[in-house]
């Protein structure tokens, strides 16, 4: 059965909403952490940003295309202004309960992909100092419809 991209971004939405204190943002992912009114404590946004066939597979109309999605994870937690380091450490575990909740065994999740952690391609303070954002990659291997 076919994964649509619609529906793996998702589903990794709401593993990630599941864990406490996190909401998702109000803009979508390629906006989240780039405009300042976006950015809130303990937001998420899940985008899809990239989907590659994979090599030396067949692709068939009726049967799809086997392909490797990337899906991205960005997130944003407030430096408190005494105590820079704990906000740091505190991004971090947040970091984790992210991969986490996506990583979880849930038949929902991993009913037509398996998705895998990528890694974390993002991990930096804002020029002002006010927010930690992080941004944190799993690979989602599926079948693409072609028809």
């Amino acid at each position: 059965m076919a994964a649509t991209l619609k529906s793996l971004r998702q589903r990794v939405d709401t593993a990630i909403d599941a864990v406490t204190g996190f909401s998702p943002a109000k803009h979508p992912y390629n906006v989240f952490g780039r405009d300042p009114s976006s950015v809130l404590h303990k937001r998420y946004a899940v985008g899809v940003p990239r989907t590659e066939a994979v090599a030396n597979r067949r692709q068939k109309t009726d049967v799809g295309a086997v392909v490797n999605t990337l899906i991205a994870v960005t997130y944003c937690m407030r430096v408190r202004p005494k105590d820079q380091v704990a906000s740091y450490d505190d991004s971090l575990d947040a970091e984790a309960e992210i991969i986490k909740a996506v990583m979880a065994d849930t038949a929902a999740l991993k009913a037509d992909a398996v998705i895998s952690f990528s890694g974390v391609s993002m991990r930096e303070v804002d020029p002002a100092g006010e927010w930690i954002i992080g941004e944190v990659e799993f690979t989602a291997l599926h079948t693409l419809a072609l028809e």
